[in-house]
């Protein structure tokens, strides 16, 4: 979904396409499961997705009842909360990425316009998404954490056999190539990995590489857990 979105529809209205695929699938789950509403954590003005013209837009793609308790909270407010309730340190410790960032993301969004955008959208793969996804019961994710962890390797150097694969965005790839000396560096952004990565030559070791490092640890987990050994995460 997010390699549609990047690849298919403008830049400023990405964000907004984006919570109205979420809430398209998140929708679709309610319904396999009698869900009668969907709650989220969005407060008014934080990000530009969540101004009132764009949570109506937002809001526009679903009859399922959407249910926003912390809508009117300030940053703090929402902290000192978490902090009452024993969630803090979750949140605190929790890896925060954004696959699909904007560069001058819409505050006031038309609804024909975001409509044209997701024309080019491939609904089929929303389907797909939502039919495949693991739906997991939140008094169940205790037990889970205590189930054994796929770990990836992180370095800081390279060896003779070692190529570094540069996940980034096009945009961001475009804006800041990446050049190390006395390694290879190939290109191939985090949403084509599991499509295109068995594609490359397994007998090179591919060290993931992105600006913070969330994402290519994520990307690494993934590829590990499909049965790839070959991929390490590449931090300088």
């Amino acid at each position: 979904m997010v390699g549609e979105i990047l690849e298919k529809v403008d830049d400023g209205q990405m964000g907004v396409v984006l919570k109205r695929m979420m809430v398209r699938a998140a929708s679709k789950v309610a319904e396999r499961y009698g869900v009668q509403a969907l709650v989220t954590g969005e407060a008014l003005g934080q990000v530009s997705s969540q101004t009132l013209t764009n949570l109506r837009l937002i809001d526009n793609v679903s009859d399922t009842l959407i249910l926003r308790p912390l809508i009117s909270y300030d940053k703090e407010h929402i902290i000192n909360l978490a902090r009452q309730i024993g969630t803090e340190d979750f949140a605190r410790t929790m890896p925060e990425y954004c696959g699909v960032i904007s560069k001058s993301p819409t505050v006031k969004a038309i609804k024909a316009k975001i409509e044209a955008e997701e024309e080019n959208f491939d609904f089929s793969i929303l389907d797909k998404v939502v039919e495949e996804a693991n739906n997991v019961d939140i008094r169940e994710i205790a037990q889970q954490t205590q189930q054994e962890v796929v770990e990836v390797e992180t370095v800081s150097g390279f060896g003779p056999n070692d190529v570094i694969l540069d996940i980034r965005s096009v945009d961001e790839q475009d804006d800041k190539p990446l050049k190390v000396e006395g390694v290879d560096v190939v290109s191939l952004p985090f949403y084509k990995l599991s499509t295109k990565f068995g594609d490359l030559d397994q007998s090179k070791t591919w060290l993931l590489w992105c600006e913070r490092g969330v994402m290519s640890r994520l990307q690494a987990l993934y590829l590990r857990e499909q049965g790839f050994e070959n991929v390490k995460v590449y931090r300088p």
